[in-house]
């Protein structure tokens, strides 16, 4: 019965999503980086963004509808007991449903009950891989592992399965992709980094992603000190500008769990 499953549901995302055209391409700059690390990121966002746009990667999803202002807010990396709690009172507080894109290693001892507050607050516990690894340097039996072991642990803490997976650093080539699809999961990337990853200062965040911001986005953020800081005035400033904050299976339309 699972045999048959996957399939179908592989093909229920694709139609779901085919009524979104546009495929961004992935935003996000400041003057505070440095000529080597901007030149990184522009190579990365093309040789990435590329077999996206032209179709040679199948089911892998950077933003939604362009036509509609609605975003989405995705946070990679936890959980953690710190960063995580902080980033869900700020959340909560603002009646905004986010996306965490969780490790499964790192799903233990008094982490688990931060997972679980997640789930129960109505945000979405979805896989970041099971050890964080760079998933373009694996063989197929290393990168089934990965997403598996991830998902299988989010189930067994959440009771859901998550179909949604996003590759630690977006390191993605066709066999990542081919695997991912084979495990019936579709590959989430993003329209527009924060890049609170680099950026120590929460000011140059909240300017980022205001002068970056476009109809549609998936917004990448972190369980981090800087996504902490700047969170709340990112929240404010983009609802000012008439944008509404949706859950990320609500804005892209499609299943988050099995």
């Amino acid at each position: 019965m699972s045999k048959l499953f996957l399939p179908f549901f592989f093909f229920f995302q694709l139609v779901t999503f085919a009524g979104t055209d546009v495929i961004y391409d992935i935003r996000g700059y400041s003057p505070l980086l440095d000529a080597n690390l901007t030149g990184f990121l522009d190579k990365w966002r093309i040789n990435t963004i590329t077999p996206v746009q032209t179709g040679h990667y199948k089911n892998v999803i950077v933003n939604g509808d362009p036509s509609r202002k609605n975003i989405a807010l995705t946070f990679d990396d936890a959980p953690d007991e710190n960063n995580t709690r902080k980033l869900l009172d700020i959340l909560h507080s603002h009646h905004v449903k986010a996306a965490f894109f969780m490790i499964g290693g790192t799903m233990k001892d008094s982490n688990v009950s931060v997972v679980q507050r997640t789930n129960e607050e109505g945000h979405l516990v979805l896989n970041h891989t099971f050890n964080h690894p760079r998933l373009s340097d694996l063989n197929e039996s290393a990168i089934t592992y990965q997403i598996d072991q991830a998902a299988t642990r989010i189930e067994a803490i959440t009771g859901h399965y998550p179909l949604l997976y996003r590759p630690p650093y977006g390191s993605i080539n066709p066999l990542v992709v081919d695997c991912a699809n084979a495990q019936g999961m579709t590959t989430l990337l993003w329209s527009l980094d924060s890049l609170d990853w680099t950026l120590k200062d929460p000011d140059a965040v909240v300017e980022n992603v205001l002068s970056n911001i476009r109809n549609g986005d998936i917004i990448l953020m972190h369980r981090n000190p800087t996504s902490v800081a700047s969170l709340e005035r990112v929240i404010d400033k983009l609802r000012e500008m008439g944008y509404t904050f949706l859950r990320l299976d609500e804005l892209l339309g499609i299943k988050a769990y099995r």
